[in-house]
């Protein structure tokens, strides 16, 4: 009842809750939407979809992290909220200001939408989509095409090369066997459009909106995607009965390792006395060394006058 037709849509972004209120104050009366999503990149992905470039203009507003104002409507972004203000400017950039302050939370834009080049980048034209009904239909895409069953995430953007205008549209698949499985199925049925298309990984470009291979060339060499790897190694066990067992572990390999040298040593003491009687151990006579003899008594040597 209270979006309409694009309630599916809020819901597939992760619509936690909405809370509506109105204030009157010296500078107007104010109507206040305040949207909480699940998580930021949610919330970033439902304040696109509310943007209608370019009527909107850029994200320049001083609220929240990202925002816009159309006629009476203002809208901004922050953490995972989105706030809707309808009202005069002045009084709604009052009012604002005040919600703004009490959001806490970190900003984080969705992965794909962090991968979107900066060159030639229009701003304010930035959308994040999870379904086909938030896909432009200027596209040109068929939606059933695309992979939205397999969990894919789009951002698309408006990027302006040498004046001339084109789409980019940023595909993200969960892995880069999904991807390529789709990038085959396109390449086969429209060759022409491979000059138009890159992959990297689970990320593909696609530019949209200019026959121009140059101007897709010129964005596409933008565009740029690293796969991260982690491993988590299992935490030890570290219970007493395995700090006890692991104790008495280096205690019986040392006691082997002491067993083995001194079985050694004495091995090789027989072998030397049966081989070379009387020349290294139990011999007759002293060899000449030098001795400290500790216990003998003190002996004084006086020179005479």
């Amino acid at each position: 009842s209270l979006v309409g037709k694009s309630a599916a849509t809020l819901k597939r972004y992760g619509l936690t809750g909405v809370a509506v209120q109105d204030w009157d104050g010296t500078e107007g009366h104010v109507r206040l939407t305040l949207y909480e999503m699940s998580d930021p990149s949610a919330a970033y992905g439902y304040f696109t979809l509310q943007r209608d470039f370019p009527q909107s203009g850029a994200d320049n507003l001083p609220l929240g992290t990202l925002g816009f104002r159309n006629s009476s409507r203002t809208v901004f972004w922050q953490s995972s909220y989105v706030v809707k203000l309808e009202g005069e400017a002045k009084a709604t950039d009052r009012l604002g200001k005040v919600v703004s302050e009490n959001i806490f939370g970190r900003s984080q834009k969705p992965t794909v939408a962090e991968l979107l080049p900066p060159n030639n980048l229009v701003a304010g034209s930035e959308k994040y989509v999870l379904d086909a009904a938030g896909l432009d239909s200027s596209l040109g895409l068929d939606t059933s095409k695309l992979g939205f069953d397999d969990d894919l995430e789009v951002s698309t953007a408006q990027y302006s090369v040498n004046g001339k205008i084109a789409k980019l549209v940023l595909l993200l698949y969960p892995t880069q066997q999904v991807a390529k499985k789709y990038v085959d199925q396109w390449d086969a049925a429209s060759p022409t459009d491979q000059a138009f298309r890159k992959r990297v990984g689970r990320l593909v470009a696609w530019v949209r909106g200019s026959k121009d291979s140059q101007v897709a060339q010129n964005i596409l060499s933008s565009v740029s995607y690293e796969s991260k790897v982690t491993w988590d190694e299992p935490r030890p066990d570290l219970s007493l009965r395995t700090v006890i067992l692991t104790i008495f572990s280096f205690i019986g390999i040392a006691m082997v390792f002491v067993f083995v040298v001194g079985l050694s040593f004495g091995g090789l003491r027989v072998f030397v006395k049966s081989w070379f009687p009387d020349r290294v151990f139990d011999r007759a006579s002293d060899t000449e060394i030098i001795q400290l003899k500790l216990d003998q008594g003190l002996t004084r040597k006086e020179l005479g006058q």
